[in-house]
């Protein structure tokens, strides 16, 4: 992966990507990977004046993300995007599959 001056790096997804951020401070990167990695590259890159944002919501399905796609990702207008969602689907799933037994 390649960055660039100025890159805006979006984390968006469920719980992975939301690791208990504040919702309201938008700058928020919550206490996870999310932050982890923005502190790694702020660090090693600080010549790059790069932008973080994290919109994960804990909870979050994969048509939970597609619903908020345009609003979270789209209209931001990331470079670069890190999606982790899908864990949720599995297990409400594998519930599904309890019942039906």
């Amino acid at each position: 992966m390649k960055l660039n001056k100025n890159d805006t790096i979006l984390f968006i997804g469920d719980s992975i990507a939301d690791v208990g951020r504040i919702r309201e401070d938008l700058k928020d990167l919550g206490k996870g990977y999310p932050l982890l990695t923005a502190s790694y590259l702020l660090e090693r890159y600080p010549e790059l004046e790069l932008t973080f944002l994290n919109r994960g919501i804990s909870g979050d399905k994969v048509t939970d993300l597609t619903n908020r796609w345009k609003e979270d990702c789209l209209e931001l207008q990331p470079d670069i995007i890190s999606i982790l969602v899908g864990i949720n689907d599995v297990w409400h799933n594998m519930d599904k599959e309890k019942l039906s037994i």
